[in-house]
């Protein structure tokens, strides 16, 4: 099977708006370690709503989603867990409303690593 990446970087583009929006929400949910319940359930969601064939919780917490089914196995992996915020007053932006212009969005967990997150999310959608 070849891969047509530019299909692929389409519909990448396509979904950017949704994908920004979905990360988004999910910076706007406080997930310090051990409360990251309602950002996975949050994840749940969008993975359901965008396609993936089965997602589930485990005991430990831990979302997990499949596409597919077959003798190969790709596994992606990030954590929704953030530090606190700190002082409010040395952020710029407020960390759980962020900021997002043409280039970048901020916040709350976007680099470490909601945004992975988000990214995965929306591969598995074009994937499907």
């Amino acid at each position: 099977m070849t891969i047509d990446y530019r299909r692929v970087y389409d519909k990448a583009e396509e979904y950017r708006p949704r994908m920004s929006a979905f990360l988004r929400e999910m910076v706007a949910i406080p997930s310090e370690s051990c409360q990251e319940e309602k950002v996975v359930q949050r994840i749940r969601q969008e993975m359901q709503a965008v396609g993936f064939d089965q997602v589930e919780i485990d005991p430990m917490g831990n979302i997990l989603g499949t596409i597919g089914a077959g003798s190969h196995l790709i596994a992606m992996d990030a954590h929704v867990d953030t530090v606190g915020i700190g002082n409010r007053d040395n952020w710029q932006h407020d960390p759980y409303a962020g900021y997002e212009d043409e280039e970048i969005v901020l916040g709350r967990g976007t680099s470490d690593q909601k945004g992975g997150m988000a990214a995965m999310v929306y591969a598995g959608k074009i994937i499907k």
